[in-house]
């Protein structure tokens, strides 16, 4: 059986973007962000530990528990979205993942509870075993992003779902030559804006070494993560990648507004400026989750567009979410502004 045939072939008939599709995008470029910052933080701080300077990896240790609470939060809303649009293609690849799919619950949490116990026991803990359990914290979160990149391809190959019908379960979507970019794309774009959160962190602090360190990973960072783009981009199946070549004229104006925003973010991260990089750094990821859903869309075309989905005007639960978030980030500013008036009242 051709596990393709389950998939209700659509006509090729124009790519329309449902609403959801921006709500998506926008909260997986905020996830990403944080993401990124704490993953790539993290593993920068190990790296200088390894070379025996342990005053970074100290310093992002007590931000890394909120940061990868926020991580968490943060990407729940693309994840429920993802699964309004995308649930009959999502689920079936969480499905077919199997064990591999639920160690993520628990490797996440050991990583979240490794993050609070060096945070909290670091003095009472010796260095070897500090280095170890920060390590294996840093490793575990490496395997859910490779687990979620899985994930993400091949819910978009219903061609790779055939081993489940030969009798296999729990597999890995080893076999797809776009996974192995991919990842390793999200992994290096992960050091480069974790670079970027140190720089931030020491220009905080006011510890110019930290800020040399962070801008020195976040440009060398972005320069590797280029090339792997190209990589990833020659990756893709012939019809996706001449779609992002001219083929289909929004996808590709995406593309070419990603690449002049990471050009400027780069030119600003050699000038040594972290804030103006910030700010070029959340346009370029907000771009980048752009094309990356260009990607979905055009993968699924052949089974699936948004105007085959029966819209039914039922919009009281997304009132309901926009009231909740409106008045959650109420509730969360005032709380905020509690906290900064103590501290300066403590000063």
């Amino acid at each position: 059986m051709n596990p393709a045939s389950l998939i209700p072939m659509a006509e090729p008939i124009p790519i329309h973007w449902a609403w959801f599709d921006v709500l998506l995008i926008s909260t997986f470029a905020a996830h990403v962000l944080f993401m990124n910052a704490m993953l790539g933080s993290a593993a920068i701080g190990l790296a200088e530990a390894v070379r025996g300077r342990d005053g970074l990896i100290r310093a992002v240790g007590m931000k890394l528990p909120p940061l990868l609470a926020l991580t968490i939060n943060l990407g729940v809303a693309p994840l429920l979205f993802l699964q309004v649009n995308y649930g009959n293609f999502d689920y079936v690849s969480s499905v077919l993942m199997g064990g591999w799919w639920l160690a993520v619950i628990f490797v996440l949490l050991y990583s979240y509870y490794g993050f609070y116990l060096y945070k909290f026991k670091y003095e009472s803990m010796g260095r070897g075993v500090r280095l170890a359990l920060f390590g294996s914290s840093v490793l575990g979160l490496v395997y859910v992003g490779f687990m979620f990149s899985n994930n993400m391809t091949l819910m978009l190959r219903p061609d790779g779902w055939q081993p489940y019908f030969d009798g296999y379960a729990g597999f890995l979507n080893w076999r797809d030559p776009a996974i192995y970019p991919r990842f390793l794309h999200m992994m290096v774009g992960a050091l480069a804006v974790g670079g970027l959160f140190v720089a931030l962190l020491g220009r905080h602090l006011k510890n110019k070494e930290f800020v040399a360190t962070g801008m020195w990973w976040f440009t060398r960072g972005t320069m590797f993560n280029l090339a792997v783009g190209v990589w990833f981009l020659m990756a893709l199946p012939d019809k996706v990648l001449l779609a992002f070549m001219g083929g289909n004229l929004p996808a590709t104006l995406t593309l070419v507004a990603g690449l002049a925003s990471a050009a400027v973010l780069l030119y600003a991260g050699f000038r040594q400026e972290p804030m103006r990089v910030a700010g070029w750094a959340t346009l370029t990821v907000f771009l980048m989750a752009f094309i990356r859903h260009w990607v979905r869309v055009l993968y699924l075309d052949p089974w699936f567009t948004m105007d085959a989905v029966p819209v039914t005007n039922q919009y009281g639960s997304f009132y309901l979410f926009l009231g909740f978030v409106v008045g959650g980030g109420a509730i969360i500013a005032y709380m905020l502004k509690l906290y900064f008036k103590s501290r300066q009242g403590r000063a």
